[in-house]
């Protein structure tokens, strides 16, 4: 089985580098050419399932890769991007400003650490988890997963022996693409492609 990653393309809270995972955020026009771009990529690609999560930049991202293709586009709230609550739409820099002691309490504890009304990376991770193990339970060729970047590091960390200590290890630009294989009851990663 061969899944294809793809990190939709980029918006303007992407833009103002801002923290924003519940923001349901339309891409740009530097994202719709991203969109058009990570086309041709798939052009030779038969898709058998596409899923995107449940914010409007992904659906957008796979519509333009997609193009005319009569393919059913599965929305999944579990490959939705972290929610960080209270720090949504601010930078890091507005976060430390408006947000001392929680800040700190990111800082040191990244992992666990909650952000009001929002949740912690391991929550994130858990719930990509329990997507990647009904994905594997597939009998498709060619899976496309048009999601988000901590959703997609989150996936890599699944990979890597559900190791979330190599979340950061990755980078993950708007619309890049990554090809992980599943073979004999094992995945890997077989290329990551900066789009």
């Amino acid at each position: 089985m061969n899944i294809y990653l793809l990190r939709h393309g980029q918006t303007e809270e992407n833009k103002k580098g801002s923290y924003y995972g519940n923001m349901d955020i339309s891409l740009n026009e530097i994202g719709i050419s991203q969109g058009i771009k990570a086309r041709a990529f798939f052009n030779d690609i038969k898709l058998d399932r596409v899923y995107v999560s449940n914010k409007r930049r992904t659906l957008e991202m796979a519509k333009l890769v997609l193009g005319q293709q009569d393919i059913v586009v599965i929305q999944d709230g579990r490959i939705n991007e972290i929610n960080f609550g209270d720090f949504e739409g601010k930078t890091y820099d507005e976060i430390v400003k408006l947000y001392p002691k929680e800040s700190i309490c990111w800082h040191d504890n990244w992992k666990e650490f909650e952000p009001p009304n929002g949740e912690s990376y391991i929550k994130l991770c858990e719930r990509v988890k329990k997507f990647m193990e009904d994905i594997k339970k597939l009998e498709n060729e060619n899976i496309l997963i048009c999601a988000h970047s901590g959703v997609i590091r989150a996936i890599y960390c699944f990979i890597m022996n559900e190791n979330i200590d190599l979340f950061w290890k990755f980078g993950c630009k708007n619309g890049d693409i990554s090809i992980i294989k599943y073979e004999y009851g094992n995945l890997y990663i077989d290329a990551i492609i900066h789009n």
